[in-house]
């Protein structure tokens, strides 16, 4: 079953892939300055951007747990999310993957 999941994702990826650089070779643009990418390989990915993107997507939600605290206290908030270390890191991964 394993083995089924990982070909049939990397099938998909390389799929995803050709088809990126085919429509960027047909628009001759293959990377933009402000949206540097390869097919679909980011190759400047802002770790940053791309956690704060899955938070404000996190925080769109309705929050309909409604666990109470230590205290009593209805808890009816998303947690914050605090980045913290090398927040403006940049490295070559597949956006989509990542988040």
């Amino acid at each position: 079953m394993n083995r089924m999941l990982v070909s049939r994702i990397s099938r998909r990826v390389l799929a995803e892939h050709h088809l990126a650089l085919s429509k960027s070779l047909g628009t001759n643009s293959l990377s933009h300055p402000e949206d540097p990418h390869v097919g679909i390989i980011y190759t400047a990915l802002n770790l940053r951007h791309s956690i704060d993107k899955c938070v404000a997507l996190l925080h769109g939600r309705p929050h309909d747990i409604e666990d109470e605290t230590e205290e009593g206290v209805p808890n009816r908030g998303w947690p914050e999310v605090i980045v913290d270390g090398h927040i403006d890191t940049k490295f070559s991964y597949i956006r989509e993957h990542l988040e």
